[in-house]
């Protein structure tokens, strides 16, 4: 009864956090320049086939009236229709989620395939060689553009060797160079949190203690050191796995590949307004309950927190 006392207080104390990410959406969509009226109606239509459409989508309401009858409709399940494509944004957004889900877990799992084990050898010893080469690799991988990236690896998988296919999802083919794209960005910042975090828990009083006792060097790494460094590591992971929820937007834009994040620059670039709330909707929802998760996730790795948090909850 305890988690689920939690999770319902969470949940609560995530309502304010919602409101205010929707309002502030609201409002900034509503300033991006361009009506959506004109773009419906054509550049060459009258002024008052533009406004009898501004009226249909209540764009001549007052801002706080636009409001209202967005959270109304938001109460009642219903996301509106996309603007451009005339469908329900729910249905929209539905279509393009499996291609986002798969690439932001393709991407993590062969991130935390490399990082966690590169991370755990250099501090582990600190000096050798292996150490150097990571510590550059991920300065390298954390800081190089995102689109660079991209089309390095177009270049040399797709037009130099001809191995890999270089836009679209038709097959699994398609899904390695944006997954390798995101993954190689996110071992930069997953190598160095592991590597500090292990090198930290090493350095605490039960570790050496441990080690004046004689444990094995393995009993120690798996049962203590590991451990005690998941909560930064974990912490990351559930950054990562949101921000890549939201929409890997440069990735998807330069593969052509049909997820969340190249909808939302269709989006925007059309001025489909119900489209992009609901885009932006669904990212706020995600790092939301991304980040209840990897709280119960915490609770787990350690009995300490999740002491706490059964007490607090």
């Amino acid at each position: 009864m305890s988690l689920v006392r939690y999770l319902c207080k969470r949940v609560y104390h995530s309502i304010p956090t919602f409101i205010g990410a929707l309002l502030f959406m609201f409002i900034l969509v509503r300033v991006l320049p361009g009506d959506p009226a004109r773009l419906i109606a054509g550049p060459e239509a009258l002024e008052q086939d533009v406004e009898r459409i501004r009226e249909q989508l209540g764009l001549n309401k007052p801002l706080h009236e636009q409001f209202v009858d967005y959270v109304v409709t938001l109460i009642r399940g219903d996301l509106g229709k996309s603007i451009k494509f005339r469908t329900p944004v729910i249905n929209e957004v539905l279509a393009r989620l499996p291609y986002t889900v798969a690439l932001a877990f393709v991407a993590e799992a062969i991130a935390i395939a490399v990082a966690l084990p590169l991370g755990i050898i250099s501090a582990l010893r600190p000096n050798s060689k292996l150490t150097y080469v990571t510590s550059v690799l991920s300065l390298l991988g954390a800081s190089a553009p995102t689109f660079w990236v991209a089309l390095m690896f177009i270049y040399i998988f797709s037009v130099n060797l001809r191995i890999l296919p270089s836009s679209g999802a038709d097959s699994p083919r398609h899904i390695i160079l944006p997954a390798a794209t995101l993954s190689l960005l996110l071992m930069g910042n997953l190598t160095r949190i592991t590597r500090s975090s292990v090198i930290e828990a090493l350095n605490s009083n039960h570790i050496l203690t441990a080690i004046a006792k004689g444990l094995r060097e393995r009993a120690i790494l798996m049962r203590h050191v590991l451990k005690n460094s998941m909560i930064p590591i974990v912490t990351l992971m559930g950054l990562q796995i949101g921000s890549l929820l939201g929409g890997a937007i440069i990735t998807e834009t330069v593969y052509a590949w049909p997820g969340i994040g190249s909808l939302l620059i269709d989006s925007i670039f059309f001025r489909d307004y119900t489209l992009i709330q609901g885009i932006i909707l669904f990212i706020v929802l995600a790092f939301i309950v991304i980040n209840i998760v990897v709280d119960v996730i915490y609770a787990f790795i350690d009995p300490r927190i999740r002491d706490l948090l059964w007490r607090t909850g």
